[in-house]
This record gives structure tokens, sequence and C-alpha cells, in this order.
């Protein structure tokens, strides 16, 4: 009588100690991590490291050359940007995996082409190029391949590997990148064009992935297939925590690149040395890693918005603090409030999108929240130094800022977090649980067959 009152169940094949390793997604996050190392030649500290080549190479070294230059990479960032669009999209259509090499491909064939420029419009087309294909689509894709392969409790936790994972390979590059520029080894056009080819290399990566299939479904049973769950594009975007998180993260990204670009400039305005400067860099780095372990396991347990909005105020003090900052350890101080603040909103803009809007659309919203960092980011440098030309000084920037970032974290506060993700707990939140699942209800199925998206909670 008991067994006829149980509800169906979706059983959970058991697989043995390798799969169930590999099942936590360790691989992904690691291919993940490899792409947004790719993405070096599309950002700035990667085109940074052969500019003064560049430059010289096109007559462009000079001071009209160089405010010329400026000019050209920064629209380049512009409409670079919009390729954010395109590749969300596709990414919720398309195999992951063909995403990725057509990715890695045309960002390779693009350095590769740009390390022959020989003009301004042939350079201004590579920069669209590399930073399109870089900086923006790339970017795109390494998040969201680790974002849609784990559930919302598994995902804080993945994408704080994922950026830590990334950061060695980015040294990587740039060390190799440099020995290969130091003392003229190698002319820049070898070495950019070298980097054309790995990329086309590391396209191979994406053998690593398996391809997500969806659960298989009988008579009597009915699986969820987890990437049809959540919000559409256009509910996401009627929300207003989409708005607070992806703006207050962009002015954020905005204040980090014109703080990193000039950041010499500014510790020597307060009197400080270039060594203390690298000292508290490293400061910086270190305790953003810890930064991102921290927030990627508190993220199952506080409001995602109440947790920028901490970051947020950080970063105020931090902005408020520098400009009269007197003593060495003023300057640490600044350095632990940045290194927490970066290594946290960083986790947030990886993990958010999956944990508040789920995987429906999940490549269209890291699209469009990605394209408003990149904008951003371009402003960040433009505006401090326009600031420094008619002040004189960093502190009235800093100061400005300060008071919209804190405004943005009372903002944030108070911004309730949407769930979308409710009808994603019918599955287990971890993959290696072997339990039975309650089938879903008939109003739940049938919009999981139609793949109309859950609106509503189910208690």
């Amino acid at each position: 009588m008991a067994t006829d009152l149980a509800p169906p169940t979706v059983a959970v094949s058991e697989r043995g100690l390798l799969m169930r390793v590999l099942g936590f997604g360790w691989l992904t996050i690691l291919v993940g991590a490899i792409a947004m190392a790719a993405t070096y030649p599309g950002r700035t500290h990667g085109l940074g490291m052969v500019t003064e080549p560049l430059l010289k190479d096109l007559h462009l070294a000079d001071a009209d050359g160089r405010v010329f230059y400026s000019s050209l990479n920064f629209w380049g960032t512009l409409i670079g940007a919009l390729f954010c669009l395109p590749v969300g999209w596709l990414f919720d259509r398309v195999d992951r995996r063909l995403i990725l090499v057509g990715n890695l491909i045309l960002l390779g064939l693009s350095v590769l082409w740009m390390s022959t420029v020989e003009s301004w419009e042939a350079l201004f087309a590579g920069l669209i190029l590399t930073r399109g294909f870089g900086q923006s689509a790339l970017s795109v894709v390494s998040i969201t391949i680790v974002a849609k392969a784990f559930q919302p409790r598994q995902v804080g936790i993945a994408m704080a590997f994922y950026a830590i994972l990334s950061a060695p390979f980015h040294l990587i590059l740039i060390q190799a990148v440099g020995w290969a520029l130091k003392d003229d080894r190698y002319d820049w056009r070898q070495v950019w064009g070298g980097i054309g080819v790995a990329l086309m290399a590391l396209s191979f990566t994406a053998l690593l992935l398996f391809r997500s299939k969806p659960a298989q479904t009988s008579r009597d049973d009915i699986a969820i297939d987890e990437d049809r769950t959540g919000a559409t594009i256009w509910q996401a975007l009627a929300t207003p925590a989409f708005w607070v998180v992806s703006l207050t993260i962009s002015v954020w990204g905005m204040i980090y690149a014109g703080v990193a670009l000039f950041n010499v400039d500014i510790f020597r305005e307060r009197g400080f040395d270039q060594s203390l400067y690298f000292n508290v860099l490293s400061l910086v780095t270190i305790i953003a890693l810890g930064s991102k372990l921290f927030f990627g396991w508190l993220v199952n347990y506080v409001s995602m918005t109440r947790l920028l909005a901490v970051c947020l105020l950080a970063t105020a003090g931090s902005l408020v603090g520098l400009p009269f900052a007197t003593e060495e350890w003023h300057a640490y101080v600044y350095g632990v409030g940045l290194g927490i603040a970066s290594g946290a909103v960083a986790l947030l803009f990886f993990a958010a999108w999956n944990k508040m809007y789920g995987k429906r659309d999940l490549g269209r919203i890291q699209g469009i929240a990605q394209m408003f960092t990149v904008f951003a980011s371009a402003l960040g440098p433009w505006i401090f130094s326009m600031s420094k030309r008619a002040t004189t000084s960093y502190t009235f920037i800093f100061l400005l800022l300060a008071g919209i970032v804190l405004l943005m974290a009372i903002a944030a506060w108070f911004t309730p977090v949407p769930n979308f993700t409710e009808a994603g707990k019918r599955v287990p939140q971890d993959r290696d649980e072997n339990v039975p699942i309650p089938a879903p209800e008939p109003r739940l199925a049938t919009a999981i067959q139609t793949g109309e998206p859950a609106q509503y909670k189910i208690q």
C-alpha cells in the first residue's frame, strides 16, 4: 500500500570512482581557466606588452601618435564589447565545445593577422577583432562554460577555484612574452604571431569537455533538463537585481581599471615610492585569492546583493582613505580593503547569474553583463586622466567615486534577489548524490516539455 502512495522517482545512475571525481567538473574548471587566460592578447595588459615596439614600428611613438593610438584602442574596445551579445546567444543554442573551438580559432587568426599590419586602418581592425574575440567573447565563453556546468549551490566554490586557477596561466603567459621581448630576442610581430598560433592550438582543449546530455525520460518518469529551467533573458532584464548587480560591478570595474593603470602615479602623489606600490600590489593579489574562496563559500548562505553591498562599502572606504594616506601602513590598509573587494566582486560577477536566473538563457545574460563591464573598463583610465588634468590631483575623483560607490552599496543592500532556479531544486544539489528525486508536478512537467520558464515556486 505504501508503495502505491510513493511518488514516481527519477533514479540517478551509479558511477565509478573516476566518474564521480570528474563529475564535480574539475576538467570543466581547468578548460574554463585556460580559456580565460587565452583572453590575454585582447586585454589591456596583453596589448600593453607589445605597445611600445608596435608604436615604433608604425611611426606612432611621438606624443600625437600615442594619443591617436589611445583613441583607436578606446573605440576598438567599445566596438569589441558588442561581440558579447552574439556569443551569448550562440552559447544557449550550440554545443559549448564548438563555441570554444570557434572562438579560439577566430581569436588566433585575428592576433596572427594583427602581427602583419602596416597601416593604422589595419591596426584599428586588428584591435577591434582582438578585443572582440578576446576580452569580450572569449570571456563570456570561459565564464559560462563553468557557470553552466554546476548547480546553484556548487557554482560559488567552483567559480572560486576557476578564478584562482586562471591566475597561474596568466602569469605563465606574461613571463613567456616578457622573456621573448626582453633585449629584443624576438620582434614583436614574431611574438604576436606565435601567440596567434598558440591560441589556435589551444582549441584542442575543447576535447576535454563532455557533451551535456539531457536526462533520459520514460513513460512513467520525467527528467528535468536543467538547461531549460530558469529565467528568459527578458525576465532577467525585468528584475532590479540584474541592473543593480551588473551596473554596480561595471562601475567597480571602471574604478579598478583607472586605479590599476595609474597606480604608480597615484602612490607618487601621496609621497610613496614605487617599491611600496609593488608591495601593496602583491598584498592585493594574495588577499584577493583568499577572498574568492571565502565568498565562494559564503554565497550559499548570504544574499548576493548584500554581499555585493559589503564589497562596495569596503571599496568606498579604500577610495576615501588613500587620498589622505601619509604613512606606509595606510597604504597597506588600502591594499587589504581593495584586495577583499576585488576578489569578492570578481567571484560575485562569475556566480551571480546562475544562482539568480538559472541556466536557460545564461549565455545571453552573461553576455550582456560582460558587455557592460567592458564598456566601463574602457572609460576608467579616461575618467582618471581627465580628472588629474583638470584638478592636478587624483583626490577629487577618488572622493567623487567613493560617494557614488556608497550610494550603490545602499541600493544593493535593499535590492531583492530573484530566484528563477527554484524549479531546478527538483534535481540533486550535489551531482554525486545517489538519491531518488520526486517526479515534477504535472504543471511543472508541462512547462519543461514545452520549454516555457517556470514562474512560480514549488513548495
